[in-house]
């Protein structure tokens, strides 16, 4: 999708400037695919959602038969201000600004002739500019993000040409808080000094900064090049924590309060799931790659798993048949859940597990001497459920199931029945 950006931001000149995942699925992922292969990558392509459908056009058209007259007459630097909408959820929209400039009022000196205005941006991030070069303009119009007021000295990649009928957008690194300078040029009245040029303008900031996020919440994170981030996230329900992004690729890993790591890495693609406890500090660590989108969606989810179970086999819990129970695997936690079963008779038995994790949670079963009628079965991120059946009919008796942690950077949450 690295043609994706460009087409979004030209449309979104006249349907104002959105930065939208809408429509990806942040529900559990699954599947029974050995291979693991990355599921809900069509992050990326949700990411572009508006461009589809949309025409450009026919709302440039009926702007552009609003303020005709208008556009014949202006001499001003900029009709209306530039708003730098901030964009938090990503969700919100930006103000299109239309911009009017000709010679020779509005030179910039080194035969350039536009527009700027200052701005002051409060962090790292990325600013999304686009830019819809009206149909009747003469010539290629040059817009971007500079450090002077003379558009001389431009921030590395804050360029981009749009023609006259044409439209542009770019994403641009921020590297720091600061002033800077949004800009709009044009050369060729050298040979033409009496064009004009009228240009649509948007443009949106996402911060790129560690942030607190709460449960529920969906955030904009700016991000270019490769960058890591801490989310601070306090657990409001012992239960589960679900993350996921709109960029699949993302590496993702949850922390304690002190950010030392309590699981591995997991692709954001498959919706990672950990094991959290009520009133505890995490910190959502996400490694980003490079992002020619300029950012992605970060989203959280807290649900709240109620749990019985024993925690050792003396004190192990009766599941009943066609019974379901849950638990949850706390992420940093040793201790297993334990639970009975009880056989009138010579019985064929079906075990079904179900549940999402970072990682891997394991189940086995025991007779009633302590010997395991069944392995260590993992229930791995990219399963829907594991069904375990036993081979032949197990003698009558009372069983015992044990869920633990995969590995010591797994956890999760769970749902047992047997029939």
């Amino acid at each position: 999708m690295k043609k994706g950006m460009s087409k979004l931001l030209s449309a979104l000149l006249i349907a104002t400037l959105v930065f939208t995942s809408a429509g990806v699925a942040f529900a559990d992922t699954g599947g029974s695919e050995a291979s693991g292969a990355i599921k809900a990558s069509q992050g990326k392509k949700q990411f572009s959602q508006l461009e589809k459908g949309f025409d450009l056009e026919k709302q440039i058209k009926a702007q552009s038969d609003q303020t005709k007259a208008t556009s014949k007459s202006a001499k001003t630097k900029a009709i209306g201000n530039l708003t730098v909408a901030t964009l938090v959820t990503g969700y919100e929209t930006a103000p299109v600004a239309r911009i009017d400039y000709s010679a020779p009022a509005d030179s910039l000196g080194s035969y350039k002739y536009g527009f700027q205005q200052s701005i002051y941006l409060p962090s790292k991030g990325t600013l999304i500019l686009a830019a819809y070069n009206y149909p009747e303009s003469t010539g290629t119009a040059y817009f971007g993000l500079f450090q002077d007021p003379a558009l001389t000295n431009q921030i590395a990649g804050g360029s981009s040409i749009v023609r006259a009928g044409a439209a542009d957008g770019i994403a641009i690194k921020i590297p720091a808080a600061g002033t800077y300078y949004i800009g709009a040029y044009s050369n060729d009245y050298a040979s033409q000094p009496t064009v004009a040029v009228t240009l649509n303008m948007s443009a949106g900031f996402i911060s790129g900064i560690d942030r607190t996020v709460k449960n529920g919440s969906t955030i904009a994170v700016g991000q270019k090049d490769a960058q890591t981030n801490y989310f601070k996230f306090k657990a409001t329900q012992t239960g589960y924590l679900k993350v996921g992004s709109s960029e699949g690729y993302d590496k993702i890993a949850l922390c304690n309060s002190k950010k030392k790591a309590l699981s591995n890495y997991t692709y954001a693609g498959y919706v990672p799931t950990y094991g959290v406890k009520k009133g505890s500090t995490y910190y959502i660590k996400v490694a980003a790659g490079s992002n020619y989108d300029g950012g992605y969606q970060l989203q959280v989810t807290n649900k709240k798993i109620t749990e019985k179970s024993g925690k050792k086999k003396s004190k192990a819990v009766t599941i009943k048949k066609k019974k379901t129970k849950k638990g949850t695997i706390i992420a940093g936690s040793s201790q297993a859940d334990w639970y009975k079963f009880k056989l009138g008779g010579k019985k064929k038995v079906t075990l079904t597990m179900k549940g999402a994790t970072n990682n891997k949670l394991k189940v086995v079963v025991y007779n009633k001497k302590g010997k395991k009628v069944s392995s260590a079965y993992n229930y791995n991120y990219y399963n829907n459920k594991l069904t375990l059946k036993s081979y032949g009919k197990l003698p009558k008796g009372t069983y015992y199931i044990k869920v633990y942690r995969g590995t010591k950077t797994s956890s999760g949450w769970y749902s047992l029945s047997w029939k």
